[in-house]
C-alpha cells in the first residue's frame, strides 16, 4: 500500500512542476568525444584535495576530489563520479575498463525532492499513528533536510554556532553537535568557488545552514566533521585534509572512453529491464531504425486514406500513434502544409464514435488513472493484429499495466511498442513515468533524454512536460545546478 501512495506523490510532484523551453541535451546518446564537444572540453585550471575519509571506527580511506570550472570529479573507494555541471550531468567512470555511464542532475535533483515530501509525508503519519511519541532521528526535520541538503519548510529546532579558539565553528541541533568546521589556511581560488560548493552540496549530508556557512568562509577544510543518523542512530563522518594543490590539466572525461549505460548493476532488476531496450533506444535516438520517423504530413495522408476507404479503426490508429510522436499539435489541422488533407475534431469525433472498435479505443484512452484496471481490460479487447500499426495499443497498455503495478507485463508492452515503431516520444515519456513509479528517477530520465534525442523532435511532443519540469527544478534549486 505504501508503495502506491510513494508512487502517487511522485507523480504528482512531476505534474506540478511547468513551463520553459529546454536546452539542447548531452544525453546517453552521446559518446566521450561528443560530450567533451558539447561542453568545449579541453586543458584548464583544477584544484586537487586529497582527504582522509574516516566512518565512524573504520579505518581512514582516501577520498579524492577535483574542482575545475563547472566541474566536480570525485573517486573513493574504486569508484569514481565526474559531475558536470554545464552539461548538468553525472557520469560514473570505470577507469580501469574505460567506460562511463551518463545519467541527468534533473533525474538526481527530482529524486532529492521526491524524498525530501516522502520524508515529511512519513513523519506526518508517524505523528498520527504514536501522538506524543518523538519520531526516529532519520525523520525530524533537521536531520531530513541534513540527508538530502534541502529546506523542508518544517519547524527544526534552532542551531547553535560556536566558534572555538582555533577559528573552527561548532554547530550543535537539539543540544547535540551536528557538525565542526575547521578551515585551513589556505583559501578556495575565486573562480573555483561555485565548483566547490557543488562538491558539498553533491557529495556530503550536510544541513543547508552548515553548508552555507562553509561555502561562506571561502577557505577549504582543515578538518570537517559531520553526523549522519539512520532510524534513530548517530554516525560520525570525518574528512582531514592530507594535500591540496593547483595545476592546469584535461577535463576527467577522455576522449577514448566507451558510453556503457547502466554496466556493473547486474543484480538490479528494474535497470536490467531497461538495459535490453537500450540498444534500440540508442540505434532509435542516431535514426539508424527503419527509415527514421514518420513524417506528420505522411501520418495525415494515410489517415485520409483509410478515412476515404472507411477504415474508421485504423485510422484511430494512425490519429492515436502521431499524437504519441507529435503530441498535442497532431491534431491541429492550422498545423503543417495546407495542401495535405487534414481531418479535424468536428469530424472525426462523431464518425468515430460510430465505430465500435474506435469507440473503444476513444474510452480506453480516456479511461480515469484511477481505474488502470478497467482501461487495461478495455485495451486488451482490442485485437493489435487487425491492424498494421497494432503497437500503438501495446504503448497504452504498457502505461496502464504500469500504472496498475504490473511492473514487468509492462515492460513487455513497452518492448512491443518500441520494436513496432522507436520513435514515439510518448512511448519514451510512459517508459520513464514507468520508472518514476518506482522512484528509480535516474532511470526515468535515461528514457525522457532518449526521447528527447530522436531526430526531428517535435517540441509540442508529449516530453514538452520533462522540458518544462527541468527549467522549474533549475529555478526552484539553483545551487544544485
Amino acid at each position: 500500500m505504501r508503495r502506491h501512495w510513494i508512487a502517487a506523490l511522485l507523480l504528482a510532484l512531476i505534474l506540478a512542476l511547468s513551463q520553459a523551453a529546454a536546452a539542447e541535451l548531452a544525453g546517453p546518446q552521446l559518446d566521450a568525444a561528443g560530450l567533451r564537444a558539447a561542453r568545449g572540453a579541453g586543458s584548464g585550471f583544477q584544484l586537487r584535495l586529497v582527504f582522509d575519509l574516516r566512518r565512524g571506527d573504520a579505518a581512514p580511506a582516501p577520498l579524492i576530489v577535483l574542482i575545475g570550472i563547472d566541474y566536480v570529479d570525485i573517486a573513493e573507494g574504486g569508484r569514481e563520479t565526474l559531475y558536470d555541471f554545464r552539461l548538468r550531468r553525472r557520469l560514473a567512470l570505470d577507469r580501469a575498463s574505460r567506460v562511463f555511464a551518463n545519467f541527468s542532475l534533473y533525474g538526481d535533483m527530482a529524486f532529492r525532492r521526491f524524498e525530501l515530501e516522502k520524508r515529511v509525508m512519513l513523519a506526518q503519519m508517524f505523528a498520527e499513528a504514536a501522538p506524543g511519541e518523538a519520531p526516529p532521528l532519520s525523520l525530524r526535520p533537521f536531520w531530513v533536510e541534513s540527508d538530502l541538503g534541502l529546506s523542508s519548510g518544517a519547524k527544526a529546532p534552532a542551531m547553535q554556532v560556536e566558534k572555538l579558539a582555533d577559528g573552527a565553528l561548532r554547530f550543535r541541533a537539539d543540544g547535540q553537535e551536528a557538525a565542526l568546521f575547521a578551515p585551513a589556511s589556505q583559501a578556495v581560488p575565486e573562480e573555483l568557488r561555485k565548483s566547490f560548493a557543488h562538491f558539498l552540496r553533491a557529495r556530503l549530508p550536510l544541513h543547508p545552514t552548515i553548508l552555507a556557512a562553509i561555502e561562506g568562509d571561502g577557505r577549504l577544510p582543515q578538518r570537517l566533521v559531520f553526523v549522519t543518523v539512520t532510524d534513530s542512530e548517530r554516525r560520525p563522518v570525518g574528512l582531514v585534509l592530507r594535500k591540496a594543490g593547483t595545476m592546469t590539466a584535461d577535463y576527467p572525461l577522455p576522449e577514448t572512453f566507451e558510453p556503457r549505460q547502466l554496466a556493473g548493476q547486474a543484480e538490479d532488476q528494474e535497470a536490467a529491464s531497461l538495459r535490453g531496450l537500450l540498444p534500440l533506444m540508442l540505434d532509435a535516438a542516431a535514426g539508424r531504425r527503419g527509415n527514421g520517423p514518420r513524417s506528420l504530413v505522411d501520418y495525415r495522408r494515410a489517415v485520409d486514406q483509410d478515412l476515404r476507404q472507411r477504415r474508421d479503426f485504423a485510422a484511430a490508429m494512425l490519429l492515436a500513434e502521431m499524437a504519441l510522436q507529435y503530441g498535442t499539435r497532431a491534431g491541429d489541422c492550422t498545423v503543417g502544409p495546407g495542401w495535405v488533407p487534414c481531418h479535424g475534431a468536428e469530424e472525426l469525433g462523431p464518425r468515430l464514435a460510430r465505430d465500435r472498435r474506435a469507440a473503444v479505443l476513444y474510452k480506453a484512452r480516456t479511461a480515469e488513472p484511477k481505474e488502470p484496471e478497467a482501461a487495461v481490460k478495455l485495451w486488451e479487447s482490442l485485437k493489435r493484429e487487425e491492424v498494421p500499426n497494432g503497437y500503438v495499443i501495446d504503448a497504452f497498455l504498457a502505461d496502464r499495466l504500469s500504472a496498475a503495478g504490473h511492473r514487468q507485463d509492462a515492460m513487455g508492452a513497452f518492448a512491443h511498442a518500441l520494436e513496432g515503431n522507436p520513435y514515439l516520444a510518448g512511448v519514451y515519456k510512459e517508459l520513464g513515468d514507468h520508472f518514476l513509479r518506482g522512484s528509480r528517477t535516474e532511470l526515468a530520465w535515461i528514457c525522457y533524454d532518449l526521447g528527447r534525442a530522436l531526430p526531428g523532435r517535435d517540441r509540442a511532443d508529449p516530453l514538452a512536460d520533462v522540458d518544462e519540469l527541468e527549467q522549474k527544478l533549475a529555478a526552484a534549486f539553483p545551487d544544485f545546478f
